[in-house]
């Protein structure tokens, strides 16, 4: 809506053309000036973005306090006057360590009005959280002054450590229209964060014995009363649904500005089924409420938007400022946390198995203490960890930008029980996740998870339902009752096809890992500094073994997929050479394959790649894997005496037909056990059985 500076604008420039124009006898008639108005403006859940990019990991902030400073700039001008409030969660600790004076100078210099402390200023500590609210609140220093709100933030004598409402004066068309701002932080922070964050503060009144947000209105709203308020807007550091909630059991609130979840602008309906307005900033927009006079000069509210943070230019002003403390974020984010050694390979997918993703898994058992860990590989960074070597090295430092790069999701870590019977329900939903391609390659799988810790395969070929194989943890078939620790990243919990539970754990809430959020990269950080601290270094880990297959799970296995099966087995070493044979290209399998003499083609150059695998054929590649690794060969001989079809056996597979069948990798055929079809083919669930008997055999 254009301000008054637009209208007189307009008029100079009609004047003028009148004063040019020879014989003009009389002005055009006054376009009709626009109604002044002025607005209400809030953010939320900006988690310390103050910089162009993100200091640990260099990605562009496409939302960003940069963004709502450029917004508020042209807001000022094109409104009559402005209010600006932010609702919490304005800062981020991270693995910067930030003390968040880089978000107080911010807000200052943006000219926000007040701030509504949230959970994560109160990550900060006790001494950090008090030096940010002498720094935003002083009357000196650069910008203007930001008011604490937040009536149920108290101290040990139960005093407000703020002020719980301030009453403004929006300028509108010669009205003074007071609006009357009410702050109620995170209520619940008890529950999410340890106590020596927060000390000896208290989040609700002693006689509020239902910690709700509605105790805490009735007590502040007699006070309110008293202000002559035209509009009163409550502030309140909670979801969409608790607020429809309070607005349901209230009257006189005019604006529910909320603190978290997404970026929303909507109605309730009060207890006197008025229409109470609501707003989320969500970290993505900066909402807007337009305060105007009606016919009688009754300040009321009107629509309610969101503009979005990614159509703004960053403020040039505000960035100046901010860039010391990048730099300092930056010099942190460098800093070593532990060291990486030995041969990690340099992929990244979502359809196989990482040495990333296991770190990333192995990270999240060691910090939760759960069974199995849900990894989504589509979360992870295109970094991964030997992409942090240096060539011809065999030692690399992992810094705490390394951890953010290789695992960027800001989503706390937590733990929850699921039963046998809901994991693979799940993996069934991360199944229909992936698809087929024209080449027979399984794609996609964004959003699908990895189970770190269990050894099971995906049939994407198989009906919906059977899609998840053999599922074991520690070696044990996985059962529908039995009940299993999970961790997984808390925003994979709000997925509409997970299975229902309830939260055990939140590393954000836990003493070692609070202050830096609790996300997969501080648990990474500290599962790196934890091994430096003992004088050992991150190694590739696999306790586990999973797959992608895009055929059926009976259907019969190719030489080259059985190859690459065994390949992972062996932890996908880096073989020496480019290629191995004629008929197969890029394929680290087949030259590893081929350079430790676990395959030997037809003779002629060729490896045969999408021939059906047989028996008597896989029982030489693994024979042939065995020896490679140096392991002592038990007596096989006479092993195939009692076979009904041993003369079928060919002389060249013979030996590994013996091996395979006496240390029971590949046993016997038949109901009575005596046969060993040595030409039929295998299918993808024999093979995963077959290597995990080699499995247990070699350990």
């Amino acid at each position: 809506m254009a301000g008054r500076h637009t209208y007189l604008t307009r008029l100079f420039a009609l004047l003028l053309a009148g004063a040019l124009l020879p014989g003009t006898a009389a002005l055009a008639a006054e376009p009709e000036q626009a109604a002044p108005s002025a607005a209400i403006y809030t953010t939320s859940n900006m988690f310390g973005k103050v910089y162009a990019q993100d200091p640990l990991t260099g990605h562009i902030e496409k939302e960003s306090y940069l963004k709502a400073a450029s917004f508020m700039t042209q807001a000022r001008k094109d409104m009559a006057d402005t209010l600006l409030l932010d609702a919490g969660d304005a800062v981020s600790t991270g693995l910067t360590g930030s003390d968040g004076q880089e978000v107080a100078l911010a807000l200052r210099e943006i000219g926000y009005d007040a701030l509504v402390p949230g959970v994560e200023e109160l990550r900060l500590g006790t001494g950090y959280f008090q030096s940010l609210l002498k720094t935003l609140t002083a009357k000196d220093g650069d910008g203007t002054p930001v008011d604490i709100l937040s009536g149920n933030l108290l101290d040990n004598r139960q005093t407000p450590v703020g002020e719980p409402y301030e009453v403004y004066t929006l300028s509108l068309d010669g009205t003074d229209v007071r609006v009357g701002v009410l702050g109620l932080g995170a209520i619940d922070a008890e529950q999410q964060l340890p106590e020596r964050l927060y000390g000896d503060m208290e989040f609700s009144h002693t006689s509020n014995q239902e910690n709700s947000y509605l105790w805490e209105w009735n007590y502040w709203q007699t006070q309110l009363a008293q202000e002559d308020c035209d509009l009163v807007v409550v502030v309140c550091h909670t979801d969409k649904d608790e607020l429809a909630q309070l607005a349901a059991a209230t009257s006189g609130i005019d604006l529910l500005v909320g603190g978290d979840g997404p970026a929303d602008a909507d109605q309730f309906l009060n207890a006197d089924k008025e229409p109470v307005s609501y707003v989320c900033g969500g970290g993505t927009a900066l909402t807007q409420t337009i305060v105007t006079l009606d016919a009688d000069g009754t300040p009321v509210l009107g629509s309610s938007t969101l503009q979005d943070l990614r159509d703004q230019e960053n403020d040039p002003s505000l960035a100046q400022a901010m860039s010391p403390y990048f730099a300092d974020a930056k010099q942190a984010g460098s800093r070593q946390t532990g060291t990486l050694s030995g041969s990690w390979q340099d992929n990244h997918s979502l359809t196989r198995q990482t040495d990333t993703a296991d770190l990333v898994g192995e990270a999240m058992l060691w910090a939760s203490g759960a069974d199995v860990a849900l990894v989504a590989p589509g979360s992870l960074g295109r970094c991964t960890a030997a992409s942090l070597f240096g060539r011809n090295e065999t030692i690399a430092p992992l810094t705490r930008s390394d951890c953010a790069k290789i695992a960027p999701d800001p989503s706390p870590v937590v733990t929850v029980e699921l039963t046998g019977e809901q994991l693979r329900q799940w993996m069934e939903v991360c199944a229909s996740r992936y698809s087929v391609n024209d080449a027979g390659q399984p794609v996609g799988g964004e959003t699908a998870d990895a189970l770190y810790g269990a050894t099971y395969q995906l049939y994407l070929g198989s009906p919906s339902g059977s899609r998840v194989g053999a599922m074991s943890i520690q070696g044990q078939p996985v059962t529908n009752s039995q009940v299993y620790t999970v961790a997984v990243p808390a925003a994979r919990l709000a997925d509409p096809e997970f299975p229902q539970c309830k939260v055990l754990w939140s590393a954000s809430a836990d003493r070692d890992f609070a202050s830096q959020g609790g996300s997969t990269a501080a648990l990474l950080a500290a599962y790196a500094q934890d091994a430096a601290h003992q004088g050992s270094s991150l190694t590739p880990t696999r306790i586990s073994v999973w797959a992608v297959y895009p055929e059926a799970r009976n259907a019969a296995l190719t030489r080259l997929e059985f190859v690459e099966m065994l390949y992972d087995q062996a932890g996908r070493p880096r073989p020496g050479a480019n290629y191995a044979f004629i008929d197969v290209t890029n394929s680290n399998a087949v030259i590893w394959a081929a350079e430790t003499r676990v395959v030997s083609g037809d003779g002629k150059g060729k490896f045969l790649p999408l021939s059906v695998v047989t028996r008597e054929q896989a029982a030489v590649m693994i024979y042939n894997y065995v020896k490679s690794l140096g392991e002592p060969m038990p007596q096989t001989a006479g092993a195939t005496d009692e076979l009904l079809d041993q003369a079928e056996i060919s002389p060249w597979a013979k030996l590994a037909v013996e091996f395979c069948l006496t240390t029971g990798i590949i046993p016997a055929a038949g109901s009575r056990e005596d046969l060993y079809l040595p030409a039929n083919s295998i299918t993808r669930s024999d093979a995963f059985q077959y290597l995990s008997n080699l499995d247990a055999y070699l350990k």
